[in-house]
């Protein structure tokens, strides 16, 4: 018996090593109103193409971090084409990082939050992140909730968004179009008509890519369930819409007419063809300063003109965001800096311009100007970063963008659906269920959604094999969870 519990009790040892071999060494939360004795790095990854003077940016701010929360930090920038598989590939392999960029479209913010890959914010919006979570508001933040909890913290930024068309000036004032009186795809058909008779060298007068300035774009949604401003604002299957007949209707019509490129099922330069002055007209989400923004280095002028008003949706929230990796070691430090990063503009200018002399001179106290060849800027990755209102404006940049952006937010539609997120399915048959009809989604309405197929037949087929993957059933739960969602806001 003695030998028995000997041989027991060293197993009962060398278990508890093994345990704590595996376990994560986490510091204790610390005194937001004090600097820590101990230095922490933090390892952070943006989505941005690579610096080669990232080095003098992080030696000025861990300078200046060092008096304020004893922190450094180690900037990794990786290209888009890079940034979700990569991070990906860390979070599933469960290897250390402290800080890095998500969103809903990229490193699938909801589904890491739900798995435990990012940090809980939550109890801290009143210790480490209370300066910036004063500024962002309560409003904006409930649209980062997952289940109830924050695991991100939103980029400051336009947090509205409008539909509208972004089109080339000199062609407009050539044969005198007033953009702002065209509300509708069908309403702008004339004006694409005599664009293609009258300038041979825009043959496709108007662009459009999935998802992305599409006649669907249009028949506004939330989690691809709500049709803004009709059904009462409930749930519905908008793919058996009348509005999303029209919206392939007319993009069909348009592509048959010659309208838009005839390979818009595979083309991803819509951008670059504008910027060449090969499309006259495209539809895009905006905001004041879009059109400069996107075509600043092209050598025609682009004006804007929204054609929906500003509303806030589930982007507002889930965007754009920095999340706090659950493999960091001291998660407390990493918010202090988050807070920092959003509230001081010293930190914030340096991360995205450089060192003033070396990266950029100023010019007056809002704007300056880009050293070229220095090897560093983030500007154009702001909305990525920080809270884009601590930015330095530059000479191209409209003087007064962060008060036409401020403006546009405060003036957005706030609906209640902006806030509203499906709870996790855990349930084998229904998450089965939800694949198919996802999978038929993939399948069906993109050549719908880009005019490149007749819509009668294809239109109907989708309908009929969403019916059989279950999309009824979807719904009944669907309007079941907003129904409750309702009841409690």
């Amino acid at each position: 018996m003695k030998r028995l519990l000997a041989v027991l009790l060293m197993l009962t040892l060398a278990f508890s090593m093994l345990a704590g071999c595996g376990k994560k060494e986490t510091a204790e939360l610390e005194d937001p109103n004090t600097v820590p004795k101990d230095t922490y790095e933090i390892q952070w990854y943006l989505m941005a193409d690579a610096q080669n003077d990232v080095a003098s940016v992080e030696e000025a701010l861990n300078e200046y971090l060092k008096d304020k929360i004893n922190a450094t930090v180690k900037i990794n920038c990786l290209p888009s084409a890079q940034y979700t598989k990569k991070l990906g590939t860390m979070i599933n392999a469960g290897e250390y990082f402290d800080l890095c960029f998500a969103a809903r479209w990229a490193l699938d913010y909801v589904g890491n939050s739900r798995s435990g890959a990012f940090y809980d914010l939550t109890d801290h919006l009143d210790t480490y992140l209370k300066d910036i979570n004063e500024i962002i508001g309560e409003e904006t933040m409930k649209c980062s909730y997952v289940d109830g909890r924050l695991y991100g913290l939103p980029v400051y930024k336009e947090m509205a968004t409008q539909q509208g068309w972004i089109y080339r000036k000199d062609i407009a004032e050539k044969y005198d179009i007033d953009m702002s009186k065209y509300k509708s795809f069908k309403e702008l058909e004339p004006v694409l008509k005599m664009i293609k008779e009258k300038e041979p060298d825009m043959k496709y007068p108007i662009d459009w890519a999935y998802g992305a300035g599409e006649p669907a774009s249009l028949v506004m949604t939330a989690n691809n369930i709500f049709v803004d401003g009709s059904y009462d604002n409930q749930p519905v299957n908008r793919y058996a819409t009348k509005e999303y007949k029209e919206a392939c209707e007319i993009a069909r019509d348009f592509y048959n007419k010659g309208y838009v490129r005839p390979d818009v099922l595979t083309a991803t330069d819509q951008v670059a063809r504008m910027s060449e002055g090969k499309t006259f007209v495209m539809l895009q989400p905006l905001k004041p300063g879009k059109a400069l923004e996107l075509f600043k280095n092209s050598k025609y002028e682009f004006e804007q003109v929204g054609i929906t008003e500003p509303g806030i949706d589930h982007l507002a929230g889930t965007g754009s965001m920095q999340v706090v990796s659950a493999t960091s070691k001291n998660p407390a430090r990493v918010m202090r800096f988050l807070n920092l990063l959003n509230t001081d503009p010293y930190v914030k200018n340096l991360v995205v311009h450089g060192v003033e002399g070396k990266h950029y001179k100023k010019i007056d106290d809002k704007t300056v100007e880009p050293i070229k060849g220095s090897g560093y800027s983030l500007y154009t990755n702001s909305w990525a970063i920080g809270n884009v209102f601590l930015d330095y404006l530059l000479p191209e940049d409209d003087p007064t963008k962060h008060e036409q952006l401020q403006k546009f937010n405060e003036e957005a539609k706030k609906p209640l659906v902006a806030t509203f997120l499906l709870k996790e399915v855990t349930d084998p048959d229904k998450k089965q269920r939800n694949i198919e009809i996802n999978n038929t989604v993939e399948n069906y309405a993109k050549q719908l959604n880009l005019g490149a197929v007749d819509v009668e037949p294809n239109l109907k087929e989708f309908l009929e094999v969403l019916d059989k993957a279950g999309i009824d059933s979807q719904l009944k739960d669907i309007k079941a969870e907003w129904k409750e969602f309702q009841k409690n806001n």
